[in-house]
């Protein structure tokens, strides 16, 4: 416990805000390390250290390492709380875990996870249709996709004409909506939290960028009954534990799993409530404790995602964020075109709104920007 009465966690991500808040929001205390220290997660994290890495790229375990030593000197830490940064590295999750006890997904269950063979066969015996996955180029790469192995979001995902690589495999490309499904785990049973949908924004070098998310969609999509089931299926074979989503391509046929992620992601932005905390949810997940019933109703929909930059920008000393941003960077800044510039959140009263919402701020945020450089 730290200061005798509040828990406190450790944490890292390539943004590590999001689940510092949600701690914050449950009585936790964050110690937490990421890839930007912005100025909102200085003010929900106990204490922050700033990694300097470059996104998509995952940590440096030394330099990790000896950050959450530095965190946690007079601290007693519960654990240790993962994001986004560590799925294509789960020997540092293992290492972490020799000190702080990892509180969600093991490392050997997130290997697993994101070896694209082992988690097709998991797949197939338990039943889950998934797409086809080979290492060889393929013959016909206009219905494949390149995806880096234990890639994270979009930004990793290419054509199937591209040249195959050690760290790369093809994935068979399935057409339908992207939709995702959130959950929390304990091991071997699973609460569902809600459904989002998923939408990209495409540059030159990333056609698959990731953009945002909307929801808790209002109404389940055709094939609820079967993702809850596939999601349960895999369960039976790997020990998930804490927060999870996974990615479905709904298709005629029925739904389509592309993927799990099996830590706190992108959409804690949307699903977030105070009323009931996600962090709260997790670590209790991670005792074997799941939420019964369904989540707290809400009134809105929210749309949450990435605002890329269109241009070089320059953030002045004393810009004044607007409220609906988060993830908002310490000024003065500089952003060379297309790097991640902030988080935008949109609420409204439907899907449709709280998309237009979204995009009408992204292009706001850069026209701020576009005018200060003028």
């Amino acid at each position: 416990m730290s200061d005798g009465q509040r828990p406190t966690i450790l944490t890292a991500a390539f943004s590590a805000r999001q689940i510092a808040t949600s701690a914050r929001l449950a009585g936790i205390d964050a110690l937490a390390v990421d890839f930007f220290s912005d100025l909102d997660l200085a003010e929900h994290a106990k204490r922050c250290e700033v990694l300097h890495g470059e996104y998509p790229d995952g940590f440096s375990g030394d330099e990790l390492l000896t950050a959450l030593e530095r965190l946690s000197e007079g601290e007693t830490p519960i654990g240790f709380v993962y994001g986004a940064g560590f799925e294509d590295r789960p020997e540092l999750l293992e290492e972490i875990g020799r000190r702080w006890p990892i509180l969600g997904t093991s490392a050997q269950a997130s290997r697993q996870l994101k070896d694209p063979k082992a988690f097709a066969a998991i797949c197939a015996v338990a039943g889950v249709a998934h797409p086809e996955i080979r290492s060889a180029t393929p013959e016909d790469p206009a219905n494949w996709l390149s995806k880096k192995i234990g890639g994270s979001g979009g930004s990793h995902v290419r054509f199937g004409d591209a040249p195959a690589a050690p760290d790369r495999y093809y994935q068979r490309f399935v057409a339908g909506e992207r939709i995702s499904l959130a959950f929390v785990a304990n091991g071997a049973d699973h609460a569902p939290l809600g459904y989002t949908r998923q939408w990209t924004d495409p540059c030159d070098d990333e056609p698959f960028r990731y953009a945002g998310a909307v929801g808790p969609l209002p109404t389940p999509p055709a094939w609820d009954e079967e993702m809850r089931r596939a999601v349960a299926a895999i369960l039976s074979h790997l020990p998930l534990v804490g927060l999870c989503s996974a990615d479905f391509v709904s298709t005629e046929a029925g739904p389509v799993l592309l993927e799990i992620n099996a830590r706190a992601g992108a959409t804690l932005d949307i699903f977030e409530d105070e009323r009931a905390p996600l962090v709260r949810m997790h670590l209790d997940a991670c005792e074997g404790r799941l939420p019964s019933g369904s989540p707290p109703k809400r009134e809105t929909i929210r749309a949450a995602g990435l605002a890329w930059t269109a241009r070089d920008i320059t953030v002045p000393a004393g810009f004044d964020w607007p409220d609906w941003t988060r993830d908002r960077s310490r000024p003065p800044a500089s952003f060379r075109t297309g790097d991640p510039l902030c988080t935008i959140v949109a609420e409204a009263g439907d899907v449709e709104a709280a998309v237009g919402l979204f995009t009408e701020r992204a292009h706001q945020i850069n026209e701020v920007f576009g005018r200060i450089a003028a």
